[in-house]
């Protein structure tokens, strides 16, 4: 009986458990979350943008969409968390957006950032009615503003003095907001000159300074600059004024910025400028400074340019104002600049040829410094010649016995030279090769005894102006250039 009377108790508990349980079911509400446009968080939420690598991806987002079934979505960016002035980046199809480091650091910029390091940018995503949450990161970007030009202002006119020489004949001022950020950055300038209307394509350098803004030049320094930019002494001419903004990150990467061009009015005067001699192993004469030493050719509208192409040896190379004499000395201390040790002082450096061929090399001096450039020369169509001669009244008369032979250079088979030949002046003369007329150089107008003769059938002798006398004579068949250099 007992045994029973337990048995129904188990019964109706089990079936009060069963009820209960059934009540319970009945009472749950299964909900389903509520439609979102949902930007994801960053992972990672500080960016750095290098310059150095414009086009690698800066930030890549993702998005769900379970709102709006959108095929278009915008995405929005803004400088102020409140997203009141609001820049779009981009519209997509898909749902994620990447944006390059050169875009998006121009986007900042565009924006009115007026810092550099962790800018807070807030972005969300537009689908049409519907926006997303917004998400923030911190941006290190970098300038793209060239620095401006403060002084001297355009049309400003400058007239120079050899009574003033040492004095400061121009100041240059410019500002640059990179140099009052939080970047820690050094900022290299160039300033450099031009003739007016060349867009800088054989630019002067005026000089150098790193964080500084402001750069003065003496009346002797910008003169050079004035002449070597081809305006002519004792006359008005306008010269163009830019400076180049240089940083260089660790990877060795260069951002350049260009400030706008300033012209102005510079009267130069008259000076004379010394022909350069070479003296190295990447040269015939080698390292003696008295063994008939190549030397620079002149450029006949710029005094104080320098050119020479040719063969050169594997080696290196130097210049020197006077045979025989190791200084005046000319080199360069960092392969861009030129460097001269005029007597007392510290030698400079050798300009160096790693691989012997044919090479052009273009120099400017400016007192004491000056800029250069060297690049490769193909002389594989170049004409060959058997002789080379100058023939004419002002060497003796026009007969094929009267020319004077060229010597040619043992290294360089398009490199002439003739030693202590006698002018007469008032009269003139032309420079042939193989003894015939077929190939003839003629005058093209320099009043100097340097320049660069055309190759042509017909057209001027050279006149020779300066007084009778025994000269050397150099000629370079490649380009023309050809020096006459009194003994």
């Amino acid at each position: 009986m007992n045994l029973y009377i337990k048995n129904l108790r188990f019964l109706f508990l089990s079936l009060a458990l069963i009820f209960s349980a059934c009540e319970t079911e009945e009472s749950i509400q299964i909900t389903s979350p509520e439609p979102m446009l949902l930007l994801q968080e960053p992972g990672i939420s500080n960016v750095f943008l290098n310059f150095g690598t414009p086009t690698n991806a800066a930030i890549t987002i993702s998005w769900n969409d379970d709102l709006t079934g959108s095929s278009s979505y915008d995405i929005e960016m803004s400088l102020d968390p409140e997203l009141t002035t609001i820049t779009n980046l981009g519209s997509v199809s898909t749902k994620s957006y990447t944006i390059n480091v050169e875009d998006l650091n121009k986007a900042i910029r565009n924006a009115g950032a007026t810092n550099f390091s962790d800018v807070a940018i807030y972005l969300r995503i537009n689908a049409g009615s519907a926006t997303s949450n917004v998400v923030q990161y911190l941006v290190t970007t970098y300038p793209v503003d060239a620095p401006v030009i403060l002084s001297p202002l355009a049309n400003d006119a400058f007239v120079l003095s050899l009574g003033m020489a040492d004095d400061t004949a121009i100041t240059i001022e410019w500002s640059d907001a990179v140099l009052s950020s939080t970047l820690g950055v050094d900022v290299n300038y160039t300033i450099q000159a031009s003739a007016p209307g060349t867009d800088f394509a054989a630019p002067v350098t005026i000089g150098n300074s790193t964080n500084e803004t402001t750069l003065t030049s003496t009346h002797s320094d910008f003169n050079a600059v004035a002449i070597g930019i081809g305006l002519v002494a004792e006359t008005a001419g306008n010269m163009d004024i830019r400076i180049i903004a240089e940083i260089t990150n660790s990877n060795g990467n260069t951002l350049e910025r260009i400030s706008e061009i300033t012209s102005i009015s510079v009267t130069p005067y008259l000076t004379s400028f010394p022909n350069l001699f070479m003296v190295g192993d990447a040269t015939t004469p080698g390292w003696d400074n008295n063994n008939n030493n190549t030397p620079m050719f002149r450029n006949q509208d710029v005094p104080n340019a320098y050119v020479f192409t040719g063969y050169f040896k594997a080696g290196a190379f130097k210049l020197l104002e006077t045979k025989g004499q190791w200084q005046p000395q000319w080199g360069t201390n960092d392969g861009s600049s030129l460097a001269v040790n005029p007597g007392g002082g510290s030698d400079p450096g050798t300009f160096n040829v790693a691989s012997a061929g044919y090479y052009t090399y273009n120099m400017t001096t400016v007192r004491e410094s000056g800029s250069y450039t060297v690049t490769s020369y193909d002389a594989t169509s170049a004409t060959n010649y058997n002789t080379m001669g100058i023939i004419g009244q002002a060497i003796g008369g026009w007969g094929d016995g009267d020319e004077v032979n060229f010597t040619q250079d043992p290294n360089n088979p398009h490199l002439w030279y003739a030693l202590a030949v006698n002018f007469t002046n008032g009269e003139e003369f032309l420079i042939r090769a193989n003894d015939m007329w077929n190939d003839v150089w003629r005058h093209t107008g320099s009043t100097e005894l340097y320049g660069k003769a055309l190759l042509a059938g017909s057209g001027n002798n050279f006149p020779f102006t300066k007084p009778t006398g025994s000269y050397n004579v150099w000629f370079n068949d490649l380009d023309g250039s050809y020096l006459i250099i009194a003994n």
